[in-house]
């Protein structure tokens, strides 16, 4: 919940710089669509009918080869020294289409995926046998517990990480992770603020809107996740795109020919000329508090309908850690200077 409609959303800090539809906080870095929208003014896609069913497929079916590549990625990444049998549990939480599980179940065949989404008609028939669905109104209270949560390109359109990152953290088994995938402001967006403002509104135009509210940097990412008990344990900036560069160029309202040539270049380089992404792995820097009051006993009549367990798949193992990884219960005893920040 945003507190002080003045700051910033991420770090708290007043200090911001305003253009157009955005503000840049000179703190964190971060790009903000501001002022703020209220909750009511937040898109909500509803593809159970008309063009919005349609659109969404044709959006998927264009996306579907780069997201296959980039979930990929992500996995890997993610889930570095997990054996190929591993059994457990894996959240795709805003996972729209459900694509992401045909990828884990191609690398981990014992693994179950679950997915919840606040659009749950989103998800594709041609994925959802490899999904199994949890509801996102009943989700905060739902007692099953993961290995691993991801947010592929999620992070960027929620209007509160913290208070995600709250309500995902205590659903992790011990030893889990959050792998998060989200765009990063680079070294184009201050050079265009300055050498052409006129082409920056048109970027910021394209990639920060109501539906993208915050483009992140290393300081906003780190401090949100520290204010939520979270270490950053594994952190990588890389260049990744889900669609061809016209989709990019039509959202920015670019028509100039040299300028949509200039910018078909950058996309095709971009793997070289720009880091617009950031991948990380987050784990509880403390022990992670279970709910209390109401939500507790609604976790534990969950549990209790589940035979007095915590909902996963049965059998299942904790993943190993990396041997360069502290382990949580290491993390705890280093200062607050010694953590990652």
């Amino acid at each position: 919940m945003i507190t002080d409609p003045d700051a910033c959303k991420l770090c708290g800090s007043r200090d911001l710089r305003r253009h157009a539809h955005t503000a840049g906080c000179r703190a964190c870095g971060a790009l903000l669509y501001f002022p703020y929208p209220a909750q009511d003014q937040l898109p909500h896609l509803d593809v159970t009918r008309g063009k919005a069913w349609t659109d969404w497929n044709e959006w998927y079916y264009a996306a579907a080869s780069r997201n296959h590549s980039n979930f990929t990625q992500m996995l890997r990444f993610a889930t570095e020294g997990w054996p190929a049998d591993f059994r457990g549990d894996v959240l795709d939480y805003g996972g729209g289409g459900g694509q992401f599980a045909l990828v884990v179940a191609s690398h981990f065949p014992n693994v179950t995926t679950w997915i919840t989404d606040i659009d749950q008609a989103a998800l594709l028939e041609q994925w959802r046998p490899y999904n199994h669905v949890l509801p996102f109104d009943a989700f905060p209270r739902d007692s099953t517990r993961f290995d691993a949560i991801f947010l592929n390109d999620v992070y960027e359109h929620v209007d509160s990480p913290q208070e995600v990152l709250r309500v995902l953290a205590p659903k992790l088994k011990p030893r889990g992770l959050i792998f998060i995938d989200t765009p990063r402001t680079f070294w184009l967006y201050p050079l265009l603020r300055t050498a052409s403002p006129a082409l920056y509104t048109r970027l910021c135009r394209g990639t920060v809107t109501r539906s993208h509210l915050q483009l992140w940097t290393r300081r906003a990412f780190d401090t949100v996740a520290e204010e939520c008990g979270l270490r950053v344990e594994r952190y990588r900036e890389c260049s990744e795109f889900t669609m061809p560069a016209e989709y990019y160029l039509n959202n920015m309202g670019i028509t100039s020919r040299w300028v949509r040539l200039v910018g078909r270049m950058f996309h095709a380089y971009a793997g070289v000329l720009a880091r617009n992404k950031i991948m990380a792995v987050l784990r509880p820097a403390r022990a992670v508090h279970p709910p209390r009051g109401e939500a507790a006993q609604d976790v534990r009549a969950a549990e209790e309908a589940e035979g007095g367990e915590t909902r996963g798949t049965p059998g299942a193992s904790t993943p190993p850690l990396p041997p360069d990884v502290v382990r949580p219960a290491e993390a705890r005893t280093l200062s607050g200077a010694e953590r990652q920040s």
